[in-house]
């Protein structure tokens, strides 16, 4: 992002702030999704493995984030202005194309729906997710033309809506085998997603109802922040959540069989 503004000092550091916490948050997560790996049953290992993954990814590209924003802007005369260096704001489609699979890749996991369904969803999942960022990237670029924009806005709601689809409709019959604390854990995983996912076509959509100019542009990065550390970070808690859950059932259900089996020998 080349057309940066002039900024109070204010509204610097919130952007400042907001970067580095979501850089120490997703660091921080990514060592903790690896640790509490031995906590939960080895079936759903792999989901964890991908949730450290995806916030290890993202940690790195909010590092590049930050390092571009210390570039970009320097103090002059009781203001923060350009420096002329650019602030890559593409780092955060580059991260969602490669982080979004991964986290949907882990919830179908942690469902344990069988493998080739899990992975027919999965792919399915991926190319949506996949066509969704690139077509709001299309659109992003659009600063100066914004019925494109908007256009382009429209045209990726298609593949989230048919995410949503999977998400609420075809996961249904899956859902009527687990325990009602797993679907209870697994509703508000699902919400939260989509809560989360909804702040960027929020901030996608700021100039579009009139909002430009320095305080919809650090409203925005904040926005985008706040929604990735739902989205990954609160998101792979909740997959650990659903995990644990799964398995404390099952540790339960082959203690109540064990007494059986030793009946009957």
């Amino acid at each position: 992002m080349n057309d940066l503004m002039p900024l109070t000092p204010g509204q610097h550091l919130l952007i400042l702030n907001a970067l580095n916490l979501t850089t120490a948050l997703m660091g921080g997560a990514a060592l903790l999704f690896v640790l509490l790996r031995s906590q939960v049953a080895s079936a759903y290992r792999l989901a964890l493995s991908l949730m450290a993954a995806a916030v290890g990814m993202a940690c790195y590209h909010y590092w590049q984030l930050l390092g571009g924003w210390k570039a970009a802007y320097a103090l002059q005369g009781g203001a923060y202005v350009p420096t002329g260096q650019p602030f890559a704001d593409a780092f955060r489609y580059a991260d969602w194309l490669g982080t979004v699979p991964l986290i949907l890749a882990a919830l179908m996991l942690v469902l344990d729906i069988g493998r080739r369904k899990s992975a027919s969803l999965v792919a399915r999942l991926a190319v949506a997710a996949v066509v969704m960022i690139g077509l709001g990237y299309v659109g992003e670029v659009q600063r100066e033309n914004l019925g494109l924009r908007a256009l382009w806005g429209a045209a990726s709601c298609v593949p989230f809506a048919y995410i949503l689809f999977v998400l609420w409709s075809e996961l249904r019959g899956v859902l009527s085998f687990e325990t009602p604390r797993v679907r209870e854990l697994f509703t508000r995983l699902r919400v939260l997603l989509v809560a989360s996912w909804s702040l960027h076509p929020l901030v996608y959509a700021l100039p579009l109802l009139g909002l430009t100019g320095a305080p919809a542009f650090a409203l925005g990065q904040v926005g985008h922040s706040v929604a990735d550390i739902c989205a990954k970070v609160f998101y792979g808690l909740m997959i650990y959540a659903v995990a644990r859950e799964k398995t404390l059932s099952e540790e339960m259900l082959l203690g109540l069989e064990a007494p059986r089996e030793a009946v009957r020998s």
